[in-house]
């Protein structure tokens, strides 16, 4: 016999919701075989089975938001059989904490290509166990069991997770516990209370629909809200002739390399880093971290809504590379395939080339420190060797955490950008040796 938990699919995933199930009680399945459909807060992901077995109790229902580590299912190994009272003692041994095996899981953090100053991760690297009581500051054996996240939450606001009440997973310390605390405390209320919006609908309004707000659209709402009171922000704007790049993916299409703008921007997002490296940073409680991966998101339309899924480590990459690895991680977000933050982003591009925006004034998501918008390219009349002539000139914004980087700081960035953009040949190359 083994349990299944819900395991973190994901760099940021805390929950997930079972959307459906692909074995029913009964059923037996092999070593990857899709178990269920489970929806994070970056995307729907289908979960195989790492081992094989017997379906022989699920225990979450569908529908239902359940932590990382919460119970799913019971399943009986390959050639035995259980009895209802055997699997009822292993439910209620999972509620003491004293439960027995369980499935590998699908994914664990804190892979050595993760940035380990941001990542800020459970020493074990496992996602943690259900349990339904609620505890109170640390555990016996000491240590407090929070998610990454939750650590650099309470450390940016000087909380002591020893002396909160921990009502996730098995007494895991969660963002709603702190900000109770802080609550309770009569310290400032969290972001995300400050940003959540009136608590009712507009009164004498006729209402078209209700949408809940669930998965990836509420982890982008709450990062959002957290980012936009706590981050102190400013946008520089510049445009560029993109004459030389257009140019340059045309010479490599016929040459039979495969090139798009999107890649040419990671790759001089990548290159500009390098040179102007607090761009590539966090504000932590410790002071400011500066990364030497730099993992670009790419903020991506799907049905399912924005996804920002993660190019890591573009700074050792070529053209070709990128083209591919970009290709890859577009194609997964949309096909809802993931996990999407194996790693976490260090820099965001946010590209909507595609539609009628010209300019914008983008908002850095933490704990990234610039984020990089471009719009659309527009034929616009410049004057150049004395003349008037027709360019395609491309709007690139550029916001800041203005606690890491200063406006001089911000303006060498965006000079390297342009540089770059401007002679695109220098990208053939990755920023450093792979």
């Amino acid at each position: 016999m083994h349990l299944i938990h819900l395991s973190q699919q994901g760099y940021t995933m805390e929950s997930g919701i079972i959307v459906s199930w692909m074995q029913q009680e009964g059923d037996a399945f092999t070593a990857g075989d899709p178990l269920y459909e489970v929806e994070t807060q970056k995307n729907t992901v289908e979960v195989e089975a790492r081992v094989p077995g017997t379906m022989a109790r699920i225990v979450a229902p569908t529908g239902e938001d359940l932590p990382v580590g919460a119970l799913l299912a019971v399943v009986a190994d390959p050639g035995e059989t259980l009895t209802a009272e055997q699997i009822d003692a292993a439910i209620a041994e999972e509620s003491s904490g004293e439960a027995g095996p369980t499935e590998p899981p699908e994914f664990a953090p804190g892979g050595a290509e993760g940035p380990a100053a941001l990542a800020g991760r459970e020493p074990s690297g496992s996602p943690l166990p259900a349990a339904p009581a609620a505890t109170t500051g640390a555990p016996a054996g000491g240590r407090v069991r929070a998610l990454p996240k939750v650590r650099t939450y309470a450390a940016e606001r000087g909380v002591d997770l020893a002396l909160v009440t921990g009502t996730g997973a098995r007494g895991a310390v969660t963002v709603e516990d702190i900000d109770a605390f802080l609550s309770s405390s009569g310290a400032v209320g969290s972001s995300a209370a400050a940003g959540s919006g009136p608590a009712t609908a507009l009164p004498g309004v006729a209402v078209r629909e209700q949408r809940p707000v669930t998965g990836a659209r509420k982890a982008m709402a709450d990062n959002l809200s957290r980012s936009w009171s706590e981050i102190p922000q400013f946008v520089q704007q510049f445009r560029v002739d993109l004459t030389a790049v257009l140019t340059f993916r045309a010479q490599r299409k016929a040459a039979g390399q495969a090139v798009g703008v999107t890649d040419i921007l990671v790759a001089a997002i990548a290159r500009a880093a390098g040179t102007v490296p607090e761009v590539n940073a966090s504000w932590t409680s410790g002071g400011i971290t500066v990364y030497d991966d730099v993992n670009v998101s790419l903020a991506v339309n799907t049905d399912r809504g924005l996804l920002v899924p993660v190019v890591p480590r573009t700074q050792t990459l070529g053209l070709d590379e990128i083209n591919a690895a970009v290709t890859a991680t577009v194609s997964a977000a949309q096909a809802g395939r993931g996990p999407l933050d194996a790693v976490p982003g260090t820099i965001t591009l946010s590209n909507l080339g595609q539609g009628a925006v010209e300019t914008g004034m983008p908002l850095v998501t933490a704990p990234q420190s610039a984020i990089v918008f471009v719009g659309a390219t527009v034929d616009t009349p410049v004057v150049a060797g004395g003349e008037v002539v027709v360019r395609p000139l491309l709007g690139v914004a550029v916001g800041y955490d203005h606690r890491i980087v200063d406006g001089a700081t911000g303006g060498r960035f965006c000079a390297a950008l342009k540089e770059l953009l401007d002679h695109p040949e220098q990208l053939e190359a990755a920023s450093v040796p792979g």
